[in-house]
């Protein structure tokens, strides 16, 4: 599924490729090349780029592409070594549903996570050859002072564990009420608490996203049930969704979204985009080997503990650390691929020192949600 959609793309940016560069895109420069932002190929690398992080992440919720903030472009002989640095916003989609980022809504302002990443991708068309080698992102919720301000009423985050009797409450209700309604033949149970908010509106609200697992059931005798504990190896199989109120009375309802199955690869089968390179060549003569993309997401803690109440309308300065190297060579390394691209030893890319300093010309290009509050500085 992934290749398909990294192919799809493919086609995409070739057009933009084809249609607003020269001919010589192809010949090799020793030059970092600085194409502006709103380029339609960047967004178009970019995205790929993004849906590569997406894909390699186990935890977590899926990013969208908010807007590119800056790009580099080292043009090899057969392909182009991308440096880029783009703000992302966390979406509803969980990382396991494998989605395109594309097909994911962004989340509402009060219950926005916002960040910077930075990618190093290479794109080669001749070869249909895009490679995530390497990314860091560092994400963080919106500042609570200023949603305050602009929001009293709307719910909160609650940073607990699950042993909190409320939230245990909620998730048990809304798991109870999905078993005995909608399940049929199932039942599931609590893999991980993912978020958890709180809202009152003339009495408590809880809202709660979840991973769920399924529970092994067997019938011992007709009409009755025994179902057993989850397996210590059991994997999550679906995000729920639910909400516990008691205003008058209780009210309870929930929603679940199951993952597709992803199949493993056979013996022999072509192997997906991020599955590790083999051992063909000398370590000497390429960067080091490593297991898919090297990459990390860093999640920084609300500012909701370092603020006076008499701060709230003033947003604190931020800083998103993202630091991302492939090599400190100056003249760069060649960058090693899977060993299912196929390329010539000549035609292989060199990836350099992230570069850094001021920013090129057209950078950074426009927001999807230009909303201060989630643009990072």
């Amino acid at each position: 599924m992934t290749l398909s959609l990294f192919l799809g793309l493919l086609v995409l940016v070739h057009s933009c490729w084809t249609a607003s560069l020269p001919a010589q895109v192809f010949q090799a420069s020793p030059l970092l090349l600085s194409p502006g932002c709103n380029d339609s190929q960047v967004l178009s690398v970019a995205g790929l780029a993004l849906q590569g992080i997406n894909d390699d992440r186990k935890e977590g919720y899926e990013f969208s592409l908010n807007r590119v903030v800056d790009v580099r472009e080292h043009q090899g002989r057969r392909g182009s070594v991308y440096y880029l640095t783009f703000d992302v916003l966390e979406t509803g989609c969980h990382v396991l549903s494998r989605k395109n980022w594309t097909d994911c809504a962004a989340r509402e302002l009060h219950q926005s996570v916002y960040g910077q990443c930075k990618a190093i991708f290479y794109l080669s068309m001749p070869e249909r050859i895009p490679y995530l080698p390497a990314y860091n992102c560092t994400v963080r919720p919106v500042f609570r002072g200023s949603v305050i301000r602009m929001c009293p009423d709307c719910p909160g985050p609650i940073y607990t564990k699950i042993s909190d009797a409320s939230i245990l409450e909620a998730v048990s209700e809304c798991l109870e009420k999905y078993n005995k309604e909608v399940a049929v033949g199932k039942k599931f149970s609590l893999f991980q608490l993912t978020k958890a908010y709180y809202q009152w509106i003339l009495g408590p609200f809880y809202f709660v996203e979840y991973l769920v697992t399924e529970t092994p059931c067997t019938k011992s005798l007709p009409g009755s049930e025994k179902c057993l504990q989850p397996s210590a190896d059991s994997k999550p199989v679906g995000l729920c969704r639910g909400s516990l109120s008691e205003i008058h009375e209780k009210h309870v309802s929930v929603t679940c979204e199951f993952f597709q199955t992803q199949p493993t690869s056979a013996p022999g089968s072509h192997p997906t985009e991020q599955q590790p390179p083999e051992q063909s060549a000398s370590p000497s003569a390429a960067a080091p080997l490593q297991e898919g993309p090297k990459g990390s997401v860093q999640l920084l803690p609300d500012f909701v503990d370092d603020i006076n109440e008499g701060d709230q309308e003033r947003k604190p300065l931020v800083t998103f650390p993202v630091h991302i190297e492939l090599t400190t060579e100056p003249l760069g390394e060649v960058l090693r691929l899977p060993s299912y691209f196929k390329l010539e030893k000549e035609d292989m890319p060199v990836v350099l020192p992230f570069p850094g300093g001021s920013r090129s010309n057209g950078c950074p290009g426009v927001a999807a949600n230009s909303n201060p509050l989630i643009l990072p500085p």
